[in-house]
């Protein structure tokens, strides 16, 4: 019985999951980032160099996750999830800024550092 729960927690709209990548270059000081929601923090985390951080959620129609990141002296905040955005949101950390895969193959440049 749990594991058909699990599986219909999310129902109808299913997981949510989000990829951080740390692709800053080689030597580089650590990337620190602190992923929250408005009702769930999923805490800091260091992601060194060629590294991922991931998690997932249930997402209804207000859900927002954002992440602030930390990287050689710059700071920034930067929406990771909005409703309806993606179900596989995968985001790639460069020293000129965050990125977005977007069809699997292609990475968008969305924020600056």
């Amino acid at each position: 019985m749990a594991a058909s729960e699990k599986i219909w927690d999310c129902w109808p709209v299913g997981h949510v999951y989000v990829t951080v990548t740390n692709e800053l270059p080689e030597n580089s000081p650590p990337l620190y980032l602190r992923c929250q929601s408005k009702n769930n923090d999923v805490g800091y985390q260091t992601v060194a160099r060629n590294q991922e951080y991931k998690f997932n959620f249930c997402p209804n129609h207000r859900t927002l996750f954002f992440c602030h990141a930390w990287w050689n002296g710059k700071s920034l905040a930067f929406d990771v999830y909005r409703w309806k955005w993606c179900h596989m949101c995968d985001w790639r950390v460069h020293s000129d800024g965050i990125y977005q895969v977007q069809d699997y193959t292609n990475f968008v440049k969305i924020y600056n550092w």
